[in-house]
């Protein structure tokens, strides 16, 4: 028997094993009745049972939640059941609401699962990591707000709790104003959405609450008759006055004043026009332009338009700072060759605003940012690159602008609030953000369009990178590699410092979980907490930087290429979103220049549509499509990339399809419509574990076609 054969099945001989006790480590919601629950864990067979029963909605009044207690249990046939998945369907008789379920295997049941029970994956305030009274608190995540009794509560250090007033309440969001008179002080907060009763109370995280931050209020003002070198050294004059003064506000007046040097911002003062479209700063073109035209730590930008040509980057804050505000603000930077404005094009990526610090907001700004030729000018870029350990562009928003230009390069970030947007690509491309670390993203109501250039990609998570592929051995918290790790991504000094990136357990024993390190040095690592089932000598981990939790809801995509989670994609949420003319929605598991297995792990695609599936550029997958697929596998891996993926209520229609392709295991397609196609659902030939319910196919040639399809399991 070839080696590389051996490998790929080495998996299937397992899966007929089972452990001593089942267990469960990841469910498929939010799920209803008569929907497929897909529930991830070990300790299965092909003979397990699954019992289910629906918490009653009494009122949820009790923190935190007492122990779960379950009347009566209902047994569910599965659907299919493996050594490490079980699907099985809500019985339509259940009312929608929270589910505890279990899976029974022989004499032995796994601890039971609350299917629907809200699940925070992280909390963000008005000041960041921070909230303050009279302030606003939203949590992020699946299954927040199930019904409109939801809450978001936090508990003082007395044991008193207070409720944040809900103003935003869905399935990925929960949130409202902080109670003015709220003290500050360190917080726990709970969240339940609705359903379930007392017990399904969930924690949510703590939270500091903060007196309100006021900035200073006294102004210096700029002569409305100050023109040229005049008006630049009366800028300065301010802006040293400010500094004196601990902070303040530097008042410009309408009209153009030209700006031939650097300004620094200082710390806790705000640069104000009189209007976006009444009070310009020009900047001179220069050879030698400055590494930022304006910067600062802990500053303001407000109610002006920024015109230049050579730059660096026009707007930058430092990695020190801890609040950085930019509104109402325009930006035109704008390098013209051929009109001899720039006399000395620089080579390294441009950008009109580089955020380093945490607690940023960009709100309400219109930013066109291009190089002279086909450059790399983005209209936001974010560093230092780095993994969550360290500082970075962590807990920001960037809201309700205008963005066009080559690319929209946010990365490395943690807590990011990108919402109400409109990103149109110029020039080369555009994306939301790419490459290496990505966790805790909220990307929302965007509309984006016209990405023509390079890959095309409307978003995409790009390669990333890696540490270590192999065996280890578990102990608590403990990781004992059984190699040294080789570290490898983009950066011209690789990353070595792990924390905040992902172990993943691609197969054999406890295969589907995953743990973020915290420490790591040589072959000894620490994880946050213990696994479920921890690794042996079967298993095989990958570590690699982790771009997960994060969520696409009620975006547009139009005129591009793919949306997708390209390598190292876990708990990755696709909802509500509409495309025509782009490539797909797709997650795909890969090891991209041979730098790290990166699987594509719990990706949901709920209730999202193609309209139109023919775009733009090369046709790489044939027409445009919903899926899973996976590349790259050699005989160092030949087993599964993808697992425990779901594409629900999905529409598409006009040529385009569903695709699964690769080492896929454990998809579940349920109540897709496609419409039009030359094809349904197609399904490549190392696609197992494939479930297909309630699908609905009309004008489709060919409803389900592919070297896998026969493997599928597919309602009558």
């Amino acid at each position: 028997m070839p080696r590389t054969l051996f490998i790929m099945l080495l998996p299937l001989c397992l899966s007929g094993l089972a452990a001593a006790t089942p267990a469960i480590f990841w469910a498929s919601d939010p799920v209803g009745p008569d929907e497929t629950v897909l529930l991830l864990g070990d300790g299965f067979a092909d003979t397990a049972a699954v019992e289910m029963a629906r918490l009653d909605d009494t009122p949820a009044k009790a923190l935190p939640a007492p122990p779960l207690a379950v009347g009566k249990w209902t047994p569910v046939k599965p659907l299919q059941a493996s050594r490490q998945c079980v699907k099985a369907v809500i019985p339509q008789a259940f009312k929608p609401g929270v589910y505890a379920v279990r899976v029974r295997q022989g004499a032995e049941t796994s601890a039971p699962w609350l299917v629907n029970a809200p699940e925070a994956w992280w909390l963000q305030g008005d000041e960041g990591q921070r909230a303050t009274p009279g302030g606003w608190l939203r949590a992020f995540g699946k299954c927040l707000g199930m019904a409109p009794a939801a809450q978001l509560v936090l508990r003082g250090a007395d044991g008193k709790t207070t409720a944040v007033k809900i103003t935003e309440n869905t399935c990925w969001a929960l949130g409202g104003a902080v109670p003015a008179d709220l003290k500050p002080g360190e917080y726990t907060t709970f969240v339940h959405n609705g359903q379930g009763g007392p017990m399904a109370w969930r924690a949510a995280g703590p939270i500091t609450i903060i007196a309100p931050v006021a900035w200073k209020q006294e102004v210096f003002a700029i002569a409305p008759t100050a023109e040229g070198p005049e008006a630049e050294q009366a800028i300065r004059e301010a802006l040293k006055q400010a500094r004196e003064n601990g902070g303040g506000i530097v008042q410009l007046p309408r009209g153009t004043l030209d700006v031939a040097g650097a300004l620094e911002i200082p710390p806790g003062t705000i640069l104000r026009g009189t209007g976006m479209g009444l009070t310009t700063l020009y900047i001179k073109n220069t050879e030698t332009p400055p590494e930022a035209w304006i910067s600062g730590t802990d500053f303001g930008v407000q109610d002006l338009q920024i015109f230049c040509f050579n730059y660096r980057r026009v707007i930058a804050d430092t990695p020190a700072s801890e609040r950085l505000r930019i509104e109402r603000v325009r930006i035109r930077a704008v390098p013209d060759a051929s009109r001899n404005l720039i006399k000395k094009s620089t080579k390294e990526t441009l950008a009109a605003i580089h955020l380093q610090g945490r607690n940023f907001r960009v709100t309400d700004c219109d930013i066109y940012c291009r190089t002279a030729g086909f450059g790399e000018g983005r209209v936001i870029v974010t560093g230092p690159w780095g993994f969550a350990a360290g500082k970075g562009p962590y807990y920001g928003v960037i809201s309700d602008c205008i963005l066009r230009g080559h690319m929209f390069g946010c990365e490395n970030l943690k807590g990011m609030i990108f919402e109400r947007n409109r990103i149109e690509g110029v020039c080369c491309s555009s994306t939301t953000y790419w490459n290496n670390f990505s966790q805790d993203v909220y990307v929302a109501n965007n509309h984006v369009q016209h990405v023509y250039g390079g890959d095309r990609e409307i978003m995409t998570f790009d390669a990333g990178g890696g540490a270590y592929f192999g065996k280890a051995t578990a102990d608590g918290t403990k990781l004992t590699l059984a190699a040294d790790p080789v570290f490898k991504d983009y950066a011209p000094t690789p990353h070595t410092d792990y924390r905040g990136a992902a172990v993943f357990i691609l197969d054999g024993t406890g295969a589907g979980q995953y743990r973020f390190v915290t420490a790591n040095e040589g072959r000894t690592w620490e994880v946050d907490r213990p696994w479920i089932v921890p690794p042996d000598d079967t298993s095989v981990i990958s570590i690699v930087p982790y771009r997960g939790r994060n969520m696409f809801i009620g975006n547009t995509f139009l005129d591009g290429g793919a949306m997708q989670m390209y390598g190292s994609a876990a708990d990755i949420i696709v909802a509500g979103n509409k495309g025509a003319r782009i490539d797909g929605f797709f997650t795909w598991g890969l090891n991209p220049h041979g730098w790290g297995w990166q699987p594509a792990w719990t990706c949901q695609f709920l209730d999202n549509e193609l309209t139109e599936g023919s775009g733009y550029g090369a046709r790489i997958w044939g027409n445009a499509f919903f899926g899973v697929a996976t590349s790259n596998n050699n005989e160092q891996y030949a087993g599964p990339l993808a697992r425990g993926n779901v594409l629900r209520r999905n529409v598409m229609q006009s040529a385009s399809y569903v695709r699964l392709g690769g080492t896929v295991v454990d998809t579940l397609v349920e109540d897709c419509t496609i419409k039009h196609s030359p094809q349904g659902i197609s399904i490549g030939k190392g696609v197992t574990g494939t479930v297909l319910r309630k699908n609905i196919f009309e004008g489709v040639a060919k409803p389900l076609d592919g070297e896998g399809a026969a493997g599928a399991w597919v309602a009558p």
